[in-house]
């Protein structure tokens, strides 16, 4: 039996009163998507869904179709950023409250809460904070464990030897995180589960293993290879490129050795392998941004099956993460766009059958 193939999902395709007090009215994911511009000859920008398919995640028929050819081409689920700032304050719950209040949707599905601070960062506005995020406490862990605890109980939801699943996008940041864990732990077992599975996310903001009370680490690409696999001379050139506000092209190719190769563990936590599609966020940054060059659906293919078969130390067996299912603005997305079609998805498919035969 092959690996559970995930993928990052980004529920930001609908309108909230936020962003449009914040970036004006009518405001989605998809008005950065389309402010997209080409830098050089041959820059695929804007990009574009097949068919020009910009659909709303308010409307459960979008959210359905997601799953539907998620699940067509060996897609196992969805690992949905969850935006939770402290008492109670969330943005873009809707759509994974409607998977859960819509059964048949078939789907299964995790959450990644994305514990950061909102800043303005695109377009080349200077930073100003939207929301804060805050961590309350005790309190706030009651909570915030309420309001995921209907979720876990979904059958659909994703889950390791009966523990929910649960990424943590800046663990570093949270105050008692190992008490934050036990109390979840607790709560878990206290519903009929076993526990709580959590995962840290490993890029440069949390640049190693941070709490033995985590269960497994995953490797966000391809941010993880462009800070940690490159030359120091190469993480130089990345900085100064940064400073002087100009576009820092990527190889394809060369993220995607790194990955191949790599060899580092944590501890002996469990590794969920991460993969990703491609990288381009110019729509959001425009020439401070980072683009990653010579991407092709049979590039994708080979590496991906390289990937999907590794057996590096402490990887798991079960479960690999694909960043993104939808990250359009940022070039991550395996949707099918007006270039490539259904290509991605494909090669997913493809392989994952020929391992699972």
């Amino acid at each position: 039996m092959g690996k559970k193939v995930l993928a990052v999902h980004l529920p930001a395709f609908h309108e909230i009163p936020e962003n449009n007090k914040w970036w004006g009215d009518g405001f989605t994911e998809w008005t950065n998507v389309k402010s997209g511009k080409p830098l050089f000859k041959g820059h695929y920008q804007p990009m574009k869904p097949k068919d020009d398919y910009y659909y709303d995640l308010s409307n459960v028929n979008d959210l359905k179709y997601q799953a539907e050819i998620a699940k067509k081409y060996n897609v196992y689920g969805f690992i949905f950023y969850h935006y939770w700032f402290g008492n109670g304050r969330m943005l873009f719950e809707k759509p994974a409250e409607m998977l859960l209040n819509n059964p048949d949707i078939d789907i299964n599905y995790c959450f990644s809460w994305a514990n950061q601070t909102w800043i303005t960062t695109w377009h080349g506005r200077d930073p100003e904070t939207l929301l804060e995020q805050l961590y309350p406490g005790e309190q706030d862990w009651k909570q915030h464990f309420d309001y995921w605890e209907k979720f876990f109980k979904d059958e659909r939801y994703i889950k390791v030897d009966n523990k929910p699943m649960l990424y943590i996008y800046n663990p570093s940041e949270i105050p008692n995180y190992d008490k934050m864990i036990e109390y979840f732990d607790m709560r878990c077992k206290e519903a009929g589960f076993a526990g709580i599975y959590t995962v840290e996310y490993i890029y440069p903001r949390n640049p190693k293993l941070f709490s033995k009370k985590s269960d497994a680490v995953y490797e966000f690409e391809p941010r993880y290879s462009l800070f940690f696999d490159i030359s120091k001379f190469n993480l130089l050139k990345r900085f100064i490129i940064k400073k002087l506000k100009m576009t820092d092209y990527q190889s394809f190719d060369k993220i995607w050795s790194y990955i191949l190769n790599r060899k580092r563990t944590y501890d002996s936590k469990t590794i969920i392998s991460g993969a990703f599609s491609g990288w381009d966020n110019s729509a959001r940054k425009g020439k401070e941004s980072m683009i990653v060059k010579g991407k092709t659906v049979p590039k994708f293919k080979k590496y991906f099956e390289k990937f999907y078969t590794s057996d590096r130390e402490n990887i798991s067996e079960e479960f690999c993460v694909i960043n993104a299912w939808n990250e359009w603005s940022e070039g991550a997305y395996l949707e099918p766009d007006d270039k490539d079609g259904f290509g991605y998805l494909e090669a997913i498919k493809e392989v994952v059958d020929k391992y699972n035969d």
